[in-house]
């Protein structure tokens, strides 16, 4: 398919052409056709580009102004000028205008527009008519008579100039066209000197030989033959004395100047500023053999084209063969000359053939042919200069480049010493302007000369070649050595990633070397601007560690050139970039101060193709502190950047511990989990105390952290020295340490740590995982009473579990204990909430298991509750590494007795009876806790070890706890006279119908008049329900549900009044019913007051079955309670006008709220004797799976018959359970009916519980 060009003329031909000679003919009358001449060469073919914001009626009075210029021209006058152009109405166009006029020579437009160029003028258009006009003999131009002259007219449009600017430009102008005159004029002449030369050498007597001789004299003739263009000829005379060298000078012969030369001032081979002698270079040339010299002249020509003149130098003898002088031929040779093919050019051809024979190669070679190609393109005026020796070295070394591209230099010296000439070839994938500018300063460098001429060349061969000359202060410069020249501009030509290949392989690593060219052509300009090659090599070993998208390496290290107190971190990330607004606060708790950062993108080539790798570069300081730790810390200090971005650690001030200190992240972790157990009971300062603590004193802060290796870390060996006498040396010397801290803050928060690590049993510290890594969380079990800052009363034994994920702790009061396990809400007092439940559960536990145990953990990164699939997730691993920290330090029972667990030191007597439960939360768990313990870790416990499973008893299908807390209702109400059977009575319940207690509790009679409930996000209110059996059945439909809300409830069914309202609202409205129900005056309330309302409100049954402390004793503050989360609801138990409170849940009432209520006549027992029927048939099953399980592990029963048999005794186990509940609130009747008869006996309890303490 042929290409098509558009072409757009500046304006119409034929309408222009008329509107100008039009023009012309009332400005200068009949012009005639030299005007009409003009304008059709200057304008007529136009192009839109060249006349951009010129109208027509502009052009035509330019070209006015440009004829009106030329009107008087007297006899070979020459017209030059700049003037700024004017458009038709004056305005100003925004452009200079060289205008010349005179008359026509060659070379007159080369040459103009050579100056122009000189003098880095940016040119807009250019136009040149050339026409004949006529004129008298004043100059006047005429329309008839006189001489015909042909003029050339040339009109070039430029930029704006400064005034002196076009000064210097017009006399550029004029000096550069009079040098075209004398060589246009003097063009004959200088032929005629050419043939005279010719004649000379022909006949002269010279001591060349025949051979030399006639290829000289074919030379001059090849030169005449339109080869040369001659633009200067002068001729010399010398006297030579034998013996007599270097002070002879040179005289011109007279009138001998010709063209440029005519000037006597203009010299060839020298600078007009030396002395006019022969220097010995010249005179070595004037005693050579060789009749002619073809050298560069010292002048740049002005004619035709702007470079240095060829000097053509041919000698003159007298009849003894005697130099006696010289012809001096100056010029330019033609292009026919470069043209011909190298091996017909008379001169070099002889010096041709000599080098491709001693090259030595076969004809017809490979190599010949290369050579001989190589040999034709050589710069053809290297080839007349150089000596045949030289030519051939140098073929050699580029045809050997062809072979195996590389940058290289080839120098070659001007037999003068006025230039040194030299040819840089550099690979063509390695080229670009900012190499050669380099190269060639670094060579004007080397000779401290000066750049004269660069002449890049592109073929098709894989190599750039760059022909640099560069001028000389003649035998005044320096003298570098050529190898290091060449090595020196070799390292300018490597590119980047020349030097990361060269960097990988000096390194000696094998796979570094075969990553590194995966990454070759991945760096952005601006990572290679930022760093050296050796930097990115150790970065790809840092990014190869990076496989996976997300996956994260990093790299600390510091720079000679930063500050003492300056360190550089790079993280690299496959895939997404770093997000800043992660990485800057973990660098910051880890003791840096980010002062700056980048991100470079890297790619490389992957098994799926191309991948991107960020390398993220961050300088930081270390708040006046020396960064010269980092070079011992560096791989700690990575490491735990990194255990922090890939969640293995929490981001928190201990952290800083790593570089501080010079501990591992894990180490600093264990002090972090010391420290939060301490917090949570409630005794100890903020954790940013405990930081500082830790970081003010490091040898203390290594004295713990040796404790603990001394104590716990299985692979060390004693010898006949015990473990806990070492123990207690490093104690010892921990407490002389503490004698030395001055803050009382810091004393405290460092001896606590020190009492609790002395009183830890066992950690899980030193396991690993299946490949060998450090678990990610860390668990300790606590002898709890050997911590005296405890209050009493002090817990058996403790667990406490952290890890980044969750946090818990499992409180047991005895050896043989069980209990639930909750997801507590409570992240910075849930021992607090633990420790509440269990001792409660001791009491609860007193007809079931010897003591109470309680566990609740706390999940620390939950997603929005929103999401509540993922919401959920999360909660369950969590609930699972809980669970796996207990596990780990808790005996095993196998078939040849107690099994202890791996790697971790025991300092206690064996405990494998560890059984927990579901709790609030936790409620469908406990397939998940009998799948850790049994897949994970075998546990002898099986199925047995959380209650309620799959294969157990689940309590909210069997309703077990709220059927145990409804017979105690039932005793209340039937102590009253009332059988809440069949007889309706009104409830406020706190719960909703999903839940287990609550919405079994309110399923369990078909008379409940449900008036208000409440949970977190709802308020249920239906003042006054009338049809029972349909509120009842939508009840049913709610908790069958499973996951409902109260917004889910028919609100046809609500009678008057009520509705259902969002906790979260402003205000709720308030309707004479609910006015009436709670006794609130205002039209309008908040959520929290109507909740209040409604505690007090006078119902006959208050339920709760939801989480939460709502009444408290008028004598106890709401920091006592232990409930932050509901202080703002919480109402004082003489506030109370329920008459029964049933207490499926716990702690709805606190112990001294009971109290209160009952004095002043209300129903209430302790939470642990309503709910205890939950924890009770738990207990049966654990011992009923206890008492199978060996069967089943022997063979003699299969796990579905267990199973069967489990589920065959539901009902039996539940009737069980609510005998207990009925004989447990019977005996609380009959002991409160003789209470009074048992007074002493109870004083005397009284007595001897406080002398125990």
């Amino acid at each position: 398919m042929n290409a098509v060009v558009s072409v757009r003329h500046a304006y119409d031909r034929e309408a222009f052409l008329k509107a100008a000679q039009s023009r012309f003919a009332a400005a200068f009358g009949d012009s005639g056709p030299d005007a009409a001449s003009f304008l059709e060469q200057l304008w007529g073919d136009a192009l839109a580009d060249d006349l951009a914001g010129i109208s027509e009626q502009d052009a035509i009075s330019l070209a006015e102004e440009f004829w009106r210029y030329g009107v008087e021209r007297g006899s070979d006058k020459l017209l030059v000028r700049v003037r700024t152009a004017h458009g038709a109405d004056g305005r100003n166009l925004e452009r200079d205008i060289l205008e010349v006029i005179g008359q026509d020579r060659p070379f007159l437009v080369d040459s103009v527009m050579g100056e122009i160029a000189s003098q880095g003028l940016d040119v807009l258009a250019m136009f040149h008519p050339v026409v004949q006009v006529r004129r008298d003999d004043e100059g006047q131009r005429v329309a008839s008579g006189g001489r015909c002259l042909n003029e050339s007219m040339i009109q070039v449009h430029l930029d704006l100039l400064s005034e002196d600017l076009r000064e210097r430009l017009v006399a550029g102008v004029r000096a550069t066209l009079d040098d075209v005159r004398d060589a246009v004029e003097d063009w004959n002449d200088m032929r005629a000197e050419m043939d005279d030369a010719i004649d000379h050498l022909t006949n002269a007597n010279t001591s060349a030989s025949k051979e030399e001789q006639e290829e000289a004299v074919a030379f001059l003739r090849w030169l005449r033959d339109n080869h040369f263009a001659f633009l200067g000829s002068r001729t010399y005379q010398f006297d030579f004395e034998k013996g007599a060298e270097g002070d002879h000078k040179p005289e011109v012969k007279s009138e001998s100047g010709r063209g440029v030369l005519r000037d006597p001032e203009r010299k060839v081979l020298r600078k007009s500023a030396e002395p006019m002698m022969l220097t010995p270079a010249i005179e070595a040339y004037m005693r050579a053999p060789s009749p002619v010299i073809v050298a560069k002249a010292n002048m740049k020509s002005r004619v035709h084209r702007r470079v240095y003149m060829d000097y053509i130098g041919v000698k003159r003898y007298d009849a003894d063969g005697n130099v006696v002088g010289e012809t001096r031929f100056v010029g330019l040779f033609t292009a026919e000359a470069y043209d011909q093919m190298a091996r017909e050019v008379p001169l070099i051809r002889r010096k041709v053939r000599r080098v491709l024979d001693k090259a030595a190669k076969a004809p017809g070679s490979h190599s010949a042919k290369k050579l001989q190609n190589i040999v034709e393109n050589y710069p053809r005026d290297e080839l007349f200069q150089t000596e045949e020796q030289d030519l051939l070295d140098i073929s050699l070394g580029i045809l050997h480049l062809h072979d195996r591209p590389r940058t290289k230099l080839f120098m070659r010296r001007d037999q003068f010493d006025r230039f040194v000439s030299c040819l840089l070839f550099v690979p063509r994938d390695r080229y670009n302007s900012k190499v050669r500018e380099l190269a060639g300063e670094k060579i004007r460098e080397a000779f401290n000369g000066r750049l004269s001429a660069f002449y890049p060349q592109f073929g098709d061969a894989p190599l750039a070649r760059v022909h640099f000359i560069v001028g000389l202060d003649p035998f005044n410069h320096p003298e570098p050595d050529p190898s290091e020249l060449d090595r020196e501009i070799a390292a300018l030509a490597r590119t980047w990633e020349d030097e990361l290949h060269n960097a990988a392989r000096n390194s000696g690593d094998a796979e570094l070397r075969r990553a590194v060219t995966r990454y070759l052509d991945g760096y952005s300009a601006g990572y290679r601007e930022r760093f050296t090659p050796e930097d990115a090599l150790a970065d790809i070993g840092r990014m190869e560690r990076v496989k996976a998208s997300e996956d994260t390496s990093a790299r600390a290290y510091r720079v000679e050139k930063d500050g003492e107190d300056r360190l550089r971190v790079k993280l690299y990330r496959c895939g997404e970039p770093v997000a800043l607004s992660g990485v800057m606060p973990v660098l910051e708790n880890l003791g840096l101060h980010v002062l700056a950062e980048a991100g470079y993108p890297v790619q490389r080539h992957g098994e799926n193709g191309a991948e991107t790798v960020w390398v993220h570069e961050f300088e930081a300081s270390l708040n006046g502190e020396s960064a010269s730790k980092i070079d011992s810390e560096a791989e700690a200090f990575e490491s735990a950047l990194l255990a922090v971005l890939n969640g293995q650690t929490e981001d928190d001030g201990f952290n800083k511990l790593v570089l501080a200190i010079g501990v591992s992240w894990r180490e600093a972790a264990f002090l972090r989990t010391v420290a939060r157990y301490r917090q949570q009971t409630g005794l100890d300062p903020s954790q940013a105390i405990q930081e500082e603590a830790l970081a003010a004193n490091p040898e203390i802060a290594r004295g713990l952290l040796e404790l603990v290796n001394t104590k716990f870390n299985p692979e060390l060996d004693f010898g006949e020295e015990s473990r806990e006498s070492h123990a207690k040396d490093v104690s010892k010397a921990i407490r002389i340490l503490l004698e030395r801290v001055e803050s009382l803050d810091h004393d405290r928060a460092l001896r606590r740590m020190l009492r609790l690590i002395e009183a830890v049993l066992r950690t899980n510290f030193f396991q690993t995982d299946e490949e060998g890594r450090a678990k990610p969380w860390i668990s300790m079990k606590i002898a709890s009473r050997d911590v005296r800052e405890l209050p009493d009363p002090k817990p058996y034994r403790e667990i406490f579990v952290w890890s980044p994920r969750v946090e818990g702790v499992h409180i047991r009061f005895g050896p043989v204990a069980r209990g639930g396990l909750r997801w507590s809400d409570r992240r910075e007092d849930f021992r607090t909430e633990v420790l509440g439940l269990v001792k409660a559960q001791q009491v609860k536990n007193a007809v079931i298991v010897p003591v109470g145990s309680k566990g609740g953990f706390y999940p620390k990164q939950l997603p929005d509750r929103s999401d509540r699939d993922a919401w959920l997730a999360e909660g369950q691993e969590a609930y699972k590494t809980f669970l796996r920290g207990l596990l780990d330090i808790t005996d095993n029972l196998v078939d040849d007795g107690v099994k202890r667990p791996d790697n971790v030191v025991c300092w206690d007597d064996e405990d494998p009876y560890l059984v927990v439960a579901a709790d609030k939360g936790t409620a469908t768990f406990s397939d998940l806790a009998n799948s850790v313990a049994q897949t994970e870790y075998d546990f002898w416990l099986g199925d047995a070890f959380a209650s309620g499973g799959s294969a157990g008893y689940d309590h909210k299908k069997m309703g077990i706890t709220a059927r145990g807390g409804w017979v105690s209702v039932q005793r209340h109400f039937r102590e009253m006279g009332k059988d809440i059977q069949n007889e309706p009575f009104t409830v406020i319940g706190v719960g909703d119908m999903s839940g287990d207690v609550f919405g079994n509790g309110m399923l369990l009679s078909k008379q409940i008049r449900l008036i208000a409930a409440f949970d977190h996000r709802d308020i249920f209110i239906d003042p006054n329900p009338t049809d029972l059996e349909k509120t009842w059945e939508e009840r049913k439909r709610l908790f069958e549900l499973g996951r409902s809300s109260w917004q889910d409830y028919d609100k046809s069914l609500i009678s008057k009044g009520g509705g259902i309202f969002p906790r979260a609202a402003k205000s709720i409205k308030l309707s004479d019913e609910i006015r009436e129900l709670t006794g609130l005056k205002a039209q309008t309330a908040p959520a929290t007051t109507l909740i209040k309302a409604l505690l007090k409100a006078d119902v006959e049954l208050l339920w709760f079955g939801g989480i939460g402390t709502y009444v408290k004793a008028s004598t106890e503050q709401n920091y006592q309670v232990g409930d932050k989360a509901n202080d703002a609801l919480r109402i004082d138990a003489n506030e109370l006008n329920a008459k029964v409170i049933g207490e499926g849940a716990n702690l709805g009432v606190t112990q001294a709220a009971r109290i209160e209520y009952a004095r002043k006549g209300g129903r209430v027992n302790a939470d642990f004797v309503d709910n205890s029927a939950g924890v009770d048939s738990s207990d049966h099953e654990v011992n009923i799976k206890i008492l199978l399980n060996p069967m089943v592990r022997e063979g003699s029963m299969k796990l579905d018959d267990r199973n069967t048999l489990l589920e065959s005794m539901t009902d039996t186990v539940a009737h069980h359970v609510l005998e207990h509940n009925y004989d447990q609130t019977l005996a609380i009747t009959i002991a409160k009916e003789h209470a009074v008869e048992d007074l002493d006996a109870h004083e005397r309890l009284m007595e001897r519980l406080e002398q125990d303490g």
